[in-house]
């Protein structure tokens, strides 16, 4: 990801005043507008009229954030179900996928599948409406560096769509600072509406609350409160908009045997309070070292409203995500 470093030699003391709120991010900065910045950062008027080479990069990065066309057509406001791809997996959500008006949470290790289905999500909801809705997007928030494009190619490829058209149609949102993350949030509502998007996927919901506890720079009750009001817009946001939610999270545990039941979600007891959908993804090392199951991942329901606790394998292959029979 390029950062502003090229308006080093044109202000110093603005391209300080950035780095300093961690705002070095052109992705991010492109949510803004110039008014924005001199609010947030107490900056000059005399000095925003200097900076025509931040309006340029801004734009540049608004265009490259694949905005969706006005046309569109409304789905009624019933609940609707997005599929993962696997039937496994979406049998542990009412066999038909993952609900709207409701956030869906994957947890599990390193290589457990969460951005890997996220990925799917992104590429089934171009399928999945398509017919209805040719301007349709998604919108991905990635803060931990794991959108890619190509893994969308693949995908896409696999079921025969349009890859190009595929791509333009998620809206991503890259994330590099807690500061970010946080302003990004204030934006979401107005993003998802004017956009008419109707799939959003964080991945990953905890990271920059996870560092952000472990610099020691803030009480940790005043974390969790702030934490808590974005959970509450996304629950309400779900429901206003009759969409479907996805979230990863990492996990608390770091161990190295594999043990569904010994592994939690970060900050679980907040997440708890508005996620009632929880699956683990994770892998067994003594089956995935064997060639022919590198790609085997299992999938446990923990927590539901409606489902019973269950167990399911997926296959993540070059293609997607696929059964495991």
């Amino acid at each position: 990801m390029s950062t502003l470093k090229n308006l080093e030699g044109i202000d110093k003391d603005f391209y300080k005043k950035l780095k300093e709120k961690g705002w070095i991010n052109p992705s991010f900065l492109s949510l803004l507008n110039i008014l924005e910045l001199k609010k947030f950062l107490n900056i000059k008027t005399s000095l925003i009229k200097k900076l025509s080479d931040l309006d340029e990069i801004i734009d540049k990065y608004k265009k490259k954030n694949h905005i969706a066309s006005k046309n569109y057509f409304n789905l009624a406001q019933s609940s609707w179900h997005l599929t993962t791809g696997s039937i496994n997996l979406d049998k542990l959500l009412l066999k038909k996928g993952l609900p709207s008006k409701k956030i869906t949470l994957l947890y599990g290790k390193f290589r457990s599948g969460k951005s890997q289905i996220a990925h799917q999500c992104c590429v089934n909801s171009y399928r999945q409406f398509q017919e209805k809705l040719p301007k349709y997007v998604s919108l991905f928030i990635d803060t931990e560096g794991t959108f890619r494009p190509e893994r969308i190619q693949q995908m896409a490829d696999a079921q025969g769509l349009p890859v190009e058209d595929v791509l333009k149609r998620i809206y991503v949102i890259q994330i590099q600072s807690n500061s970010e993350f946080k302003l990004a949030f204030a934006k979401i509502e107005n993003i998802l509406l004017n956009h008419k998007i109707k799939f959003m996927t964080i991945d990953s919901l905890t990271n920059y609350v996870r560092l952000e506890i472990a610099k020691k720079e803030k009480e940790v009750n005043l974390i969790i409160t702030e934490f808590s009001q974005i959970l509450r817009k996304l629950s309400k946001l779900a429901i206003k908009l009759n969409i479907p939610i996805l979230c990863t999270s990492q996990v608390s545990s770091t161990m190295s045997n594999f043990n569904f039941f010994d592994i939690v979600p970060i900050l679980s007891t907040t997440l708890n309070t508005y996620i009632k959908e929880w699956i683990l993804l994770g892998e067994n090392p003594q089956i995935t070292s064997m060639s022919e199951n590198v790609g085997r991942r299992f999938a446990h329901l923990v927590n539901s409203e409606i489902n019973a606790e269950e167990i399911i394998q997926f296959l993540i292959t070059t293609e997607g995500i696929i059964d495991f029979y």
